[in-house]
């Protein structure tokens, strides 16, 4: 009995073997059939996308030929066709489509399908990178707060004054400059062209500047009080005093009129005056150092001398009655070496004129400053001196009481003339300033 048992529980285990064997061998052929019917060749656009059964597509006409060698015919293009096969064992790479029955090679192939096309691809690809510039910006938003909180928390805990002192930086406000000056001149001068001479002047200025940072143009006015010496010299016979040289000055007497012929050789006379200038003045200061003063000044003498020499003055007096004076006549004969000193009264008047300054800066720190350069001052004098004489030597004829007399005056009082002003040459001021910031 026991044999019996153990004979059918044999035939069972062996029963059960060879099926698993059968099954293993049965997966093993249909998995070998599957990779047989496997595609050789990936069908694929040139956007990326798969080539499948079914999709609308077009022929690109560049593609002239099928992949048998056959042209392709012109109804082919420009219309729309469907997918009807991938590929055969004798045409791997080929598409066939439906109603031409000729194979066409899948670059050839334009497709029509949307979700297939190149604007489709294109259009997933901007809203990918659109979706990353958004993130991109939502985290640096939130690192800006983050950095924006953190700053806050800081000032919130250290003192203002400590903030104020190491870490903010004051910025160049507009501020406003003061500046009084003290300088020299001395240059050519003439108050009566052509005839030159020297001049010096001592300027007390005042300045006040608007400037809007220490790097800009500095603009503004400038006033004071300049004084000086001028000195220049005139001479007997040039153009403007030729009609001084020779003249006759009638005198009458009891019986009549004497003509007295003034002959002068020789006269010269040296100019002085001191002289007080207040200008007002529009100036500018570059921040390379170069300046620029330009504007009105009014010129008061406060005093004005002469000094004159003449020579060779001769006297020829002649009765009306065309007979020569005797030689013992009270002005008759020769007056040698002649010398008078006064004031000139033609030169007490005030001149306006305009002058001009020009040159360079050079600062020390923010409070000193020296500059050197040239200056030009020219003024009018309107005023035509009608009252003078034209004589630089007049005559008093004598009378029953007094004798006769003759006196000189500078050549300037005797000559009517239009009085001009002019002056230049080189400056050296020095400057000290201070700010005034808003």
């Amino acid at each position: 009995m026991k044999t019996i048992m153990n004979n059918k529980m044999f035939k069972v285990i062996l029963l059960v073997a060879i099926f698993a064997t059968t099954q293993v061998s049965l997966s093993s052929v249909s998995a070998q059939t599957a990779e047989a019917q496997k595609p050789a060749v990936e069908f694929v656009y040139s956007t990326g996308a798969p080539m499948e059964i079914g999709d609308t597509v077009m022929i690109h006409k560049d593609s002239l030929r099928y992949i048998t060698g056959e042209r392709m015919s012109t109804w082919v293009y420009d219309v729309p066709h469907q997918i009807r096969q991938l590929g055969t064992k004798t045409k791997p790479t080929g598409v066939l489509l439906r109603g031409i029955y000729s194979w066409i090679a899948q670059g050839s192939l334009i497709p029509m399908n949307y979700n297939k096309t190149q604007e489709y691809f294109d259009a997933i690809r901007a809203a990918e990178e659109a979706e990353r510039a958004r993130i991109a910006a939502e985290a640096a938003a939130a690192a800006a707060a983050e950095e924006a909180a953190r700053a806050k928390m800081f000032e919130e805990f250290v003192e203002e004054d400590t903030i104020v002192e190491q870490d903010t930086v004051v910025p160049d406000l507009p501020y406003q400059v003061d500046r009084f000056s003290i300088g020299v001149r001395a240059g050519l001068a003439a108050q009566s062209i052509p005839s030159f001479g020297f001049s010096t002047m001592l300027d007390l200025r005042y300045a006040h500047y608007w400037v809007e940072s220490s790097k800009s143009i500095k603009y503004g006015i400038m006033t004071g009080v300049s004084v000086g010496y001028m000195q220049y010299g005139q001479t007997l016979g040039s153009n403007k005093y030729a009609g001084l040289s020779s003249y006759t000055v009638r005198v009458p007497d009891a019986i009549g009129y004497v003509d007295y012929a003034v002959d002068i050789d020789k006269a010269h006379a040296v100019n002085r005056q001191v002289q007080l200038e207040v200008p007002v003045m529009f100036s500018m200061i570059t921040p390379i150092g170069l300046y620029l003063n330009a504007g009105p000044k009014l010129i008061l003498p406060a005093y004005a001398g002469y000094h004159q020499d003449m020579s060779g003055v001769t006297l020829q007096a002649t009765h009306e009655t065309g007979v020569a004076m005797p030689q013992d006549h009270w002005l008759m004969g020769v007056i040698e070496d002649a010398v008078e000193s006064g004031k000139n009264r033609n030169a007490w008047d005030v001149t306006v004129g305009l002058g001009a300054e020009f040159g360079y800066e050079l600062t020390f720190g923010s409070d000193y400053a020296l500059d050197l350069g040239i200056y030009a001052t020219y003024g009018i004098n309107t005023k035509t001196y009608k009252d003078a004489t034209g004589q630089i030597l007049t005559i008093t004829p004598p009378d029953n009481v007094n004798v006769g007399t003759g006196k000189m005056q500078s050549i300037m009082n005797a000559g009517p003339m239009n009085m001009s002003y002019l002056d230049a040459g080189l400056k050296v001021t020095f400057h000290f300033n201070w700010d005034n910031k808003e």
